[in-house]
């Protein structure tokens, strides 16, 4: 192929490419092949249909989709031959097929922008140390206890730490029923640190079984459901059973009942700890990460061309929307622009901040040249898997191994910046 690059703007190329008529020829003999397998045509058997005659009736529908299907990877090709790193999907600008049958088309493509990285010897971070305590331990045992904890039918009033079973059904203002809206059967924890209207429980407070109660409340102001934070409601009650929670003794038993694996309950406390201690140690990191992207961001000033900031929130969208059930499957190009053009001030710095920073980590692999052995792969893979209770083989197979080759390189990037950078530390 004949290739031409067009500078349009510091991060914009037009990627001008001339197709030999060869080229198309040979998908289109191999297109036609493909049709003439499971092609009918009176007089014909099927499979039996000359070239010449589905060229003759079809040959400009089929050349199309040739075309349709070529062009992404002869874009890659061009690409490959001109050293350019598309940064996002190149767009067609200009499409023509000329008189020997050979095609010629314009792409225009974002390319990456080229980090000169500065700051990265004079950093000044700071490190979280933290020792657990016992009383923390005991504070993890506590909340497997309430986890844990059995229920038994009580014939009393009820109280907080007590559950309801109850019947509700909704009132308007005038205390009459609302039709479609009696909800039977439903469980409260009364007292529960995470209850959406305290005053809700405060009100069914002495409640027992068989009883019928209006209440009148309002539920938590910081929900996170704006629409039902601070709202009002009214409901007609009836308790069907009140049932005492029964929390589990703290001993070798109890310990045995939360996994196989705790002979004892120090067996259980040395876990609890091990577990707080690399979340700590996790935090620790990641807070040291954190420190040392935005010092980089602060250092670099990096131009991010608007199409691939634009183009990589609507991806965000999308993805967001397709996990929340609310995926539009036929979108195209104008709903992809709609989409921009909604993109929130909060978006779009979260798009920026995201690109900059794989910018920054590209150019820390160029520039601080970690490298990987199979071996410490293999180990750090061992370990991954030990800790997600994934057979090694598996994991290896997965898709995820091959970012896990690029986490690992991280690891090393950043343990790299730290020997050579000022560190504090703050125990909490």
């Amino acid at each position: 192929m004949n290739t031409n690059v067009i500078e349009k703007s510091k991060w914009e190329r037009d990627l001008e490419v001339e197709v030999p008529a060869e080229r198309i020829d040979q998908e289109m003999t191999s297109a036609m092949r493909r049709y003439q397998r499971r092609l009918e045509i009176p007089g014909f058997r099927k499979g039996k249909v000359p070239l010449k005659v589905i060229e003759r009736r079809f040959g400009p529908s089929i050349r199309s989709g040739v075309i349709e299907d070529l062009l992404p990877t002869l874009i890659h090709e061009a690409s490959e031959q001109t050293g350019l790193v598309p940064a996002g999907s190149p767009r067609i600008t200009a499409l023509d097929q000329v008189e020997d049958g050979g095609l010629t088309f314009t792409a225009s493509i974002d390319i990456w922008p080229e980090v000169e990285l500065q700051g990265e010897d004079a950093l000044e971070l700071e490190r979280l140390e933290h020792e657990v305590t016992d009383v923390e331990i005991d504070e993890q045992i506590e909340e497997m206890r309430t986890r844990n904890a059995s229920e038994q039918t009580v014939e009393r009033p009820m109280a907080t730490g007590d559950v309801l079973i109850a019947d509700l059904q909704r009132l308007d203002e005038e205390g009459n029923p609302v039709e479609g809206e009696k909800y039977e059967e439903r469980y409260f924890h009364i007292g529960a640190d995470d209850a959406p209207s305290p005053d809700f429980e405060e009100a069914l407070i002495g409640i027992e079984a068989g009883q019928d109660r209006k209440i009148n409340f309002s539920y938590r102001s910081d929900l996170p459901n704006e629409e039902l934070a601070g709202k009002q409601e009214h409901f007609a009650v009836t308790a069907r059973e009140v049932r005492e929670r029964v929390l589990p003794e703290v001993d070798d038993e109890f310990a045995k009942d939360m996994g196989p694996q705790f002979e004892s309950l120090q067996a259980l406390k040395d876990h609890i700890r091990s577990q707080m201690e690399e979340r700590w140690r996790y935090m620790s990191r990641q807070k040291v990460r954190s420190d040392v992207m935005d010092s980089l961001l602060k250092a670099n000033e990096i131009e991010l061309p608007n199409r691939l900031v634009e183009n990589y929130a609507a991806s965000v969208r999308r993805e967001r929307e397709k996990q929340q059930g609310h995926h539009d499957h036929d979108h195209d190009h104008d709903h992809d622009h709609d989409h921009h053009d909604e993109m929130s001030d909060e978006e779009r710095e979260a798009a920026e901040r995201r690109l900059k920073t794989y910018l920054i980590m590209e150019s820390l692999r160029k520039k601080v040249g970690v490298e990987v052995s199979d071996e410490e792969f293999e180990q750090y893979l061992a370990t991954r898997a030990e800790q997600s209770g994934m057979k090694l083989e598996e994991l290896k197979r997965s898709p995820r191994a091959v970012e896990m080759r690029r986490d690992l390189e991280e690891d090393k990037i950043f343990e790299h910046l730290e020997k050579g950078a000022k560190i504090t530390h703050k125990t909490i």
